[in-house]
Formats: C-alpha cells, sequence, structure tokens
C-alpha cells in the first residue's frame, strides 16, 4: 500500500477551547488507486490531505506515505518528502503571476532528479498554444491544467488534489477530472482528491466519507465510470 493512516488525531486550540478536528481516523490506500475524499465544510477533510501533504502534523496517531513515517521525521526530512514524492494541486491554483505557464512548470521540474518530459506533459495537458501566456492570460480551466502540470512535472508517486474543481464551472470541471483520470492511467500516479461533491466519487476506485472529525463510510468501486457520465 502507498498510503497508511492509523489513528490519527488532530486539534487546534488550548484546553479552554479545543477544537478535535480529527477523531481516531485509520485509513489506507492501494498504489495506483484514484481515493476522493469527500465530507461538508468543517468535517476534517482537508486536514487530512494537509497530514498526508506534510503541511500539518497530527497530535497522535501513525502516517506512513511511500514506506515514509512522517509522524517521526523533521522538518528538513519532510521538505525533502514534499519535493521528491508530492505533487499538490490547490483549489486556486498559486501560479506565479510573473511567470508563463511553461515558467511556472519548470521551478517545479528544477527540483526534482528524475522530472516527467515537460513538453509531453505540456502536450498531455492541453497547454501546447498556451504555454508562453501569463496566468492572467488563462482562462480557470486553463491555469488548473498548468497547476496540475506543475505538481505532476516532478514524476511524484502521490498527487493530492484540494477541490480541484471548486472555482470552476460544470463543463470544465468535468474537462479538468478527465485529465486527472488521463493522468492516472498513462502514469500511474496515485491521486487523493478532497471534495465536497459526493458525485465526483462515482470516478474513484476507493471511496471514503469523512464527518465530525471521522470516517462515516468506506467503500471501493469495482468498474468506476467514464467521467463523462458524471453529473450534479
Amino acid at each position: 500500500m502507498l498510503i497508511n493512516i492509523e489513528h490519527i488525531k488532530k486539534g487546534y486550540g488550548d484546553k479552554s477551547n479545543r477544537n478535535e478536528v480529527l477523531k481516531d481516523v485509520s485509513l489506507q490506500i492501494e498504489e495506483g488507486e484514484i481515493c476522493v475524499i469527500f465530507g461538508p465544510s468543517g468535517s476534517g477533510k482537508s486536514t487530512l490531505l494537509n497530514i498526508l501533504g506534510a503541511l500539518d502534523q497530527p497530535d497522535e496517531g501513525r502516517v506512513t506515505v511511500c514506506g515514509k513515517e512522517l509522524h517521526k521525521m523533521k522538518m528538513n526530512e519532510l521538505a525533502k518528502y514534499r519535493r521528491d514524492d508530492l505533487g499538490f494541486v490547490f483549489q486556486f491554483y498559486n501560479l506565479i503571476p510573473d511567470l508563463t505557464v511553461i515558467e511556472n512548470i519548470q521551478v517545479c521540474e528544477n527540483l526534482s532528479p528524475n522530472p516527467l518530459d515537460i513538453n509531453e506533459l505540456i502536450k498531455t495537458l492541453g497547454l501546447e498554444e498556451h504555454k508562453y501566456k501569463f496566468p492572467y492570460q488563462l482562462s480557470g480551466g486553463q491555469q488548473q491544467r498548468c497547476a496540475i502540470a506543475r505538481a505532476l512535472v516532478k514524476n511524484p508517486q502521490l498527487l493530492l488534489c484540494d477541490e480541484p474543481t471548486g472555482a470552476l464551472d460544470y463543463s470544465i470541471s468535468k474537462e479538468m477530472l478527465g485529465l486527472l483520470k488521463k493522468v492516472n492511467e498513462e502514469y500511474g500516479t496515485t491521486i487523493v482528491i478532497v471534495t465536497h461533491n459526493n458525485a465526483i466519487g462515482d470516478m474513484a476506485n476507493h471511496i471514503i466519507a469523512i464527518r465530525d472529525g471521522k470516517i462515516s463510510k468506506e467503500s471501493h468501486n469495482d468498474e468506476p465510470c467514464d467521467v463523462e457520465k458524471l453529473s450534479w
């Protein structure tokens, strides 16, 4: 398995005003899966994603990703994990505004000892005619494509996506999910998607529902549907 989480807990605030966000969460995700984690705002799903991405640490429990025990690692080791093993696609893209599409991607390409071919990736994600444009010249969907390319160029084992369709309209959302599925099929990348949209789970191999800091439901989908058949 690629991800093994055992009995993690996470809270914020002091003892008199403590908010327990994750309450004894355990789960496993296999290599090569598309896993969708959904739940309402405040359910703990984004905190869980941040722990997988080593942007936050659990208060208790064990987190093993790509054979690395994140809960035991020091800050410099976690930084190396984020650089070498992980791609992160944020909801609002976080592109560097004064760099072109290809330059934004090259920033991450230069971090990896074994990057993917940047021109092939740009072609796969339909960015060839936009590669010399700046972010302000792109549509929301094109910016999201650039963000995905930037995360993927490092050739990560794990791609984390935080509400990847949250800022996009329906048709562009389906296009973006189709691209993620294509990435999974062509590169074998394990993908974890956090969303509030239950319908996206139909495209996944592995579906996890989280509510009030606990896993409320978990299932596996033997025959994920074509993204074109998704509706919400």
